[in-house]
């Protein structure tokens, strides 16, 4: 029984520092969130592209060895 009472009491100041926490964080506004997300897609989207190309590449390369 005095084993289930501080589960309970070591989950609720969990949750209460949880809590704590949560309202310790500074939400960024909407303008730096658009940007940020344009920059992340922008990346990826670039990323995406030289992997593509370097793909190819390789994959020509490979074929020209082989054949």
């Amino acid at each position: 029984m005095a084993n289930d009472a501080a589960a309970k009491s070591q989950k609720k100041s969990w949750f209460e520092g949880v809590k704590a926490e949560f309202k310790k964080i500074i939400w960024t506004d909407k303008s730096t969130l658009v940007k940020q997300t344009i920059v992340v897609v922008a990346v990826t989207i670039i990323l995406c592209i030289i992997i593509s190309i370097m793909d190819a590449a390789l994959i020509r390369a490979i074929s020209l060895v082989v054949k």
